[in-house]
């Protein structure tokens, strides 16, 4: 063997990510929204981009139909090979910049209320304290039994006999119920509620514990002098007490509201006309750029060659940002179109008619790499007859019917969520007579698949069901 070293010349081919190319990607994963927002920022940043407005406005959304999105994705894909880009610098697609389909967009961003509720709330807070697994299902079934008004009325004695655990151990675990957010929550009434909040607010103020504990009809009748008599205390002081109990909540559960979330707009909405499906992109509202004309006659003067160096490459930026946008439009109804044809029974039929479907099905029926489907679905949600989907919703494992064929998991949730809420209260049905009510369903499934689909559900086990519904009845 020879060793030694030499010199020699090889050619190889790699893709370079340029900056450009990272930012065609990153188009492809943000939602409409956000794409919103991008744009606003290049409008910023870039001085060579511009809005192109019009006094006419988008009333009807633009529709497109499978037969025309087939049509145009043949057309689109030709131009995206010849194009020359310089002499083709606006947004196909929206007609004008609606800044009233803006404005409606944004106040159902800020009308959205629905946040996590009371009880999502407590139980959040306990996941995050050190508790036995024991201690858990005891708290988990007092949150159960808070009423409207963050009170726990039933007998903590009888309680625990039903629920087969020390009341020792139901108290202790209800006082750490109490300190959560909002405080006093789980109390017996308003007193305890007042007297909790008082402890923990103003822990060193005895007089105020025992004014809430012992006299606190007595404040309400206004009798200032008997309470007065009794602590030995004068009736200014009990008026400056009576202030910080004011600012204490009677009935902590009326104070909470739940976090805000983001309002969901739908990227894309999907209508059924006659036998057809009509794919409409919702970006009727976002600007349609173009570069100003008086920076691209710039250019073809001469400049100092830093003046020159920066003009090029923003304007290569506004370029390859208007052309990315486009062919995210473009990649977007290709999708959603691949994945009615695959889908095309649950948009007719509605979630019991869903299938089985993989990124890579979808990649290799389009010629496009699975990362580019993963993407393009990130983030993004399709508005149907059945309601508002994220489309990775559509992207599911199979599972094995007793005809040889597969059922899609989505469809085995609704099944599992459809008969625990029709189950009978009182006999709650168990992991095993799901197993069994699945296969005269002609679908063949283990039972731990069912309990795995049961927790991504938040379908409490079988006998913790029915210990609640005890409680409640």
């Amino acid at each position: 063997m020879k060793l030694g070293a030499s010199l020699s010349q090889r050619q190889t081919q790699k893709l370079v990510m340029t900056q450009d190319l990272r930012q065609s990607i990153e188009l492809l994963s943000l939602s409409t929204l956000e794409l919103s927002d991008k744009i606003q920022n290049e409008l910023l940043e870039n001085p060579l981009l511009d809005e192109m407005g019009t006094d006419e406005k988008t009333k009807m959304p633009e529709l497109f139909s499978i037969d025309e999105v087939k049509r145009l994705e043949k057309l689109n894909h030709e131009k995206s090979t010849d194009v020359n880009w310089q002499d083709s610098y606006s947004l196909e697609g929206p007609r004008s910049y609606d800044t009233e389909a803006s404005d409606r967009n944004q106040k159902y961003i800020e009308s959205s209320t629905r946040g996590e509720t009371l009880e999502e709330h407590l139980l959040n807070q306990l996941r995050m304290i050190k508790l036995t697994k024991l201690e858990f299902e005891i708290g988990e079934v007092l949150i159960s039994m808070i009423d409207d008004k963050g009170f726990i009325t039933d007998d903590l004695g009888l309680v625990s006999k039903e629920m087969g655990y020390p009341e020792s151990k139901v108290r202790r675990v209800l006082q750490v119920i109490n300190e959560l957010d909002p405080i006093g929550i789980g109390a017996r009434d308003m007193q305890e509620t007042l007297l909790i909040q008082g402890k923990i607010l103003f822990p060193d103020n005895t007089l105020l514990h025992q004014l809430i504990g012992e006299f606190l009809s007595d404040l309400e009748k206004v009798d200032y002098k008997k309470i007065a008599k009794n602590l030995k205390i004068t009736e200014e002081e009990i008026i400056t007490l009576a202030r910080l109990i004011k600012k204490l909540e009677p009935y902590p559960a009326t104070t909470y509201q739940g976090r805000k979330i983001d309002y969901v707009v739908a990227d894309v909405v999907v209508k059924e006309v006659g036998n057809e499906f009509n794919i409409f992109i919702n970006d009727e509202w976002l600007p349609k750029l173009t570069i100003q004309e008086e920076y691209r006659e710039l250019l073809n003067h001469k400049l100092p060659p830093k003046e020159k160096e920066y003009f090029q490459s923003k304007f290569s930026s506004a370029q390859w940002l208007i052309r990315s946008i486009q062919q995210r439009r473009q990649t977007l109804q290709r999708v959603v179109s691949c994945i009615i044809d695959f889908q095309v029974d649950f948009f007719r039929g509605g979630i019991g008619f869903i299938k089985p479907l993989t990124l890579k099905e979808v990649a290799e029926k389009l010629n496009l790499h699975e990362s580019t489907i993963s993407r393009i679905t990130t983030n993004k949600y399709i508005q149907t007859t059945w309601g508002i989907f994220e489309l990775k919703w559509f992207f599911s494992s199979g599972v094995r019917s007793a005809e040889g064929g597969k059922e899609s998991s989505k469809k085995i949730h609704e099944i599992i969520r459809n008969l625990v809420k029709e189950e009978d209260e009182n006999n709650p049905l168990s992991d095993q007579d799901i197993v069994e009510l699945m296969e005269k369903k002609g679908i063949e499934i283990a039972r731990r698949t069912v309990a795995k689909y049961r927790k991504v559900l938040r379908i409490l086990p079988s006998n913790e069901r029915k210990r609640i519904s005890s409680l409640k009845g």
